[in-house]
């Protein structure tokens, strides 16, 4: 079922026609149950409605509530959306230059017709002050459907060796941070793929991931292999830099496998046992601490600390 469930994300992308075979009725309900768990709802809804073309179809009862939640995570999208400007309107008339990150900022990598069926969760933005001052300066909306999430710091980690370094290469690179796209301010693409990779990182050890979180890397990859590949950033050096650069060769693995990227766009060689891992643990739907410690006994170790 799983190998069926990344097929749907690819038609989803468009990285393929068609499913490998047909699904039956109990299996497109369990299909529906891991795009929910996976937080792919929306988007795997696109791929249905694709896959309708080539005569696979969704049980009646299955399709009527799949579609009613689309809608609603397309209303959310408008609704985060909105609300995000907003914020970012209020901080710069303030004086303050924000980013948006993630959320509403990586839903701009989807495309138009994939854009509005990411689900949303919270607005997270950068602020270049301490927020402690920002909140003071600025009357910042308290909304309960959207939460507003403001920090001052990139990527922060438990390991105080590796944030350091992380701390120190953002702050070295704190100008692409900030660029115009369209009403919203967000990282450049070279410096949204490090931090989607951080951010995935820290993630995966101490929350747990979802594939919502692997497609905002992948969306974020074919931006860079579009916008920005001649910059040639080194990033297989950032990342050994970091620490970073065994985890990022199991993401790539996961690119590869669960969305059919191509090897020219990955940004480190990809790693399958490493990658494997990855993917068995964020498709398991529960953290496990003591496989990630025999995996990051350093990092787990440094997890203990809050």
């Amino acid at each position: 079922m799983e190998q069926l469930f990344y097929e749907l994300i690819q038609v989803s992308t468009k990285q393929l026609d068609c499913l490998s075979r047909g699904p039956e009725p109990e299996e497109w309900h369990e299909l529906h149950d891991m795009a929910h768990q996976q937080q792919m709802t929306g988007i795997c809804y696109r791929g249905v409605q694709v896959l309708f073309e080539f005569g696979l179809r969704v049980p009646q009862d299955l399709i009527i509530d799949w579609m009613a939640e689309a809608e609603t995570i397309e209303e959310r999208n408008s609704l985060f959306t909105d609300h995000t400007l907003k914020v970012q309107q209020k901080l710069m008339e303030k004086g303050y230059a924000s980013s948006v990150l993630i959320g509403q900022g990586a839903a701009r990598d989807y495309g138009d017709e994939l854009m509005m069926l990411r689900e949303p969760d919270d607005i997270r933005l950068f602020v270049d002050a301490d927020t402690d001052e920002v909140v003071s300066a600025v009357d910042i909306p308290a909304w309960d459907e959207t939460p507003v999430t403001l920090t001052d710091t990139i990527g922060k980690g438990r390991n105080p060796l590796k944030n350091w370094k992380l701390q120190k290469w953002f702050e070295k690179n704190r100008k692409s941070l900030y660029v115009k796209d369209g009403e919203m301010v967000r990282p450049a693409v070279s410096m949204n793929v490090v931090y989607l990779l951080v951010n995935l990182y820290w993630k995966f050890l101490y929350k747990g991931v979802t594939m919502r979180d692997f497609t905002d890397c992948y969306f974020a990859l074919k931006r860079l292999a579009n916008k920005e590949r001649a910059s040639q950033v080194k990033y297989d050096k950032i990342l050994k830099s970091f620490g970073l650069y065994r985890f990022a060769q199991g993401v790539m693995w996961v690119m590869q496998s669960v969305f059919g990227l191509e090897e020219a766009l990955q940004v480190v060689k990809p790693s399958a046992s490493k990658g494997q891992f990855i993917l068995h643990e964020t498709m398991s739907g529960r953290r496990h601490f003591f496989h990630l410690l025999m995996k990051y006994p350093l990092e787990m170790f440094f997890s203990l600390f809050k």
